[in-house]
């Protein structure tokens, strides 16, 4: 990836987050993207994995891959990266960019997941999560396309 088009996401997410992450959630849910996945698939159930790697790719350093995980264990339930910007934390998502508690919130909530809590990747088992870098790679070059 050529480190100007990291500097164009991270940009675009510094000037205004919440429009990025509104531009991200449109151009995601759609047939097109949605046929990225390899499988029976949404951004949040099985194809999480992928597009946090795609989004990664996105931001580079200024990125962290986090995962969801419920209390009590550390299987990852979904997976975010987390852009510290000049207002704080966001998380980059399926459901495009949001602050910490509206993350958590909706994980517990809307997905059930009892004392959703972040962590980073790393401390997270996340062997049942579909991970694909070619893949990642097609759903990068999406959003390159159809975000910026």
């Amino acid at each position: 990836m050529a480190a100007g088009l990291a500097v164009r996401t991270i940009d675009r997410l510094r000037d205004d987050a919440a429009g990025y992450g509104r531009a991200l959630r449109r151009a995601l849910w759609t047939d097109a993207a949605l046929d990225l996945l390899p499988g029976p698939y949404g951004w949040n159930d099985g194809g999480c994995g992928l597009l946090a790697d795609a989004l990664l790719s996105l931001v580079g350093d200024d990125g962290r891959l986090m995962a969801i995980v419920g209390n009590g264990t550390t299987i990852a339930q979904h997976f975010a990266v987390q852009v510290n910007l000049r207002h704080g934390d966001w998380y980059l998502d399926g459901s495009g960019a949001t602050r910490f508690d509206t993350l958590l919130r909706r994980w517990e909530r809307v997905e059930g997941i009892h004392g959703a809590r972040l962590t980073p990747a790393a401390n997270a088992d996340g062997r049942q999560t579909p991970r694909d870098p070619a893949v990642s790679e097609r759903i990068a070059q999406y959003i390159r396309d159809h975000v910026g």
